[in-house]
């Protein structure tokens, strides 16, 4: 067992080709989290739906089991960037998640916005409950650019 664990949410796919590439390379657990009800994965009604949950706040039901993180000492959080924002999604494990002690790592994919604001809200959330953020990365459309995007998984610890 591995004393990091990857926890993340894909919609259309760059997040989980970033954690299950990251995963192998620095031999993780990973959590991928699915939603009692699934986000449209195209057209209009993804972005208003993501848009809009993210926007508001708006943490849906989850129903992967979040794994015991005590046998964790480092985790790192995927999201995709919606609104500025983390995927509502990752709102929901935030919310119930306890980061006592563990250091943090963020990784935020977007379509080209910045992540920064995303990666904010959660470095506020990790901090809120007992973690501390040790690093972030932003990548923009990493199925676009695979090999790219794939070096870029290296440098993350």
């Amino acid at each position: 067992m591995s004393d990091t664990l990857i926890v993340y949410y894909s919609l259309e796919g760059n997040i989980d080709f970033l954690m299950r590439a990251l995963a192998k390379e620095i031999d993780a657990d990973t959590c991928r989290l699915e939603t009692v009800k699934e986000y449209p994965k195209k057209g209009l009604m993804k972005f208003l739906h993501g848009g809009r949950d993210a926007s508001f706040g708006f943490k849906p039901e989850l129903k992967t089991a979040l794994p015991d993180m005590s046998q964790y000492h480092k985790v790192i959080i995927g999201t995709p960037v919606w609104a500025s924002k983390p995927a509502a999604p990752i709102m929901s494990f935030l919310d119930k998640a306890d980061f006592t002690g563990k250091s943090v790592t963020i990784v935020a994919s977007s379509a080209g916005g910045s992540a920064a604001k995303c990666i904010g809200i959660i470095s506020s959330e990790v901090a809120a409950k007992g973690g501390s953020v040790s690093g972030s990365y932003a990548f923009v459309n990493p199925l676009k650019k695979p090999q790219e995007s794939l070096e870029k998984v290296k440098q993350i610890q």
